[in-house]
């Protein structure tokens, strides 16, 4: 069994591109770690909703876009002062080491999944004070 600073070693090394990310990269290696990046799959249509869990809350993701729900992407991703955010590179981490929490359900669940996901959005919104 891998120790902690051993499996951090690890997952930097699998990315040594993403070395430029300093303490950004550090958030993201605990995400990915401590089992934050999450994968909620819809069956059998195959939808997925990507999350990794933050201090105030689910954030959620779109890799492909890339896309966060997370205030920091929104201020300073966005706003063009930082390349991305801590949730996508430990999305981006967990992907390749292959350490995303999967979690299966039926489609018909898609509904009351995405009302309980607005209603962690708004509370993470209001304990951000945004």
């Amino acid at each position: 069994m891998m120790h902690m600073s051993d499996q951090r070693d690890s997952l930097r090394r699998g990315l040594p591109e993403l070395e430029e990310h300093g303490a950004k990269l550090d958030r993201a290696i605990d995400a990915v770690l401590s089992g934050s990046v999450k994968e909620a799959r819809f069956l059998p249509s195959g939808r997925k909703v990507i999350t990794v869990v933050g201090r105030l809350g689910d954030e959620f993701l779109d890799p492909e876009k890339p896309y966060c729900s997370c205030s920091n992407f929104f201020f300073r991703v966005l706003g063009g002062s930082e390349a991305t955010c801590y949730h996508l590179l430990g999305y981006k981490m967990a992907a390749k080491a292959g350490k995303i929490d999967v979690t299966e359900f039926a489609d018909d669940q898609y509904g009351d999944y995405l009302s309980a996901a607005v209603h962690d959005v708004f509370e993470v919104l209001r304990r951000s004070g945004s």
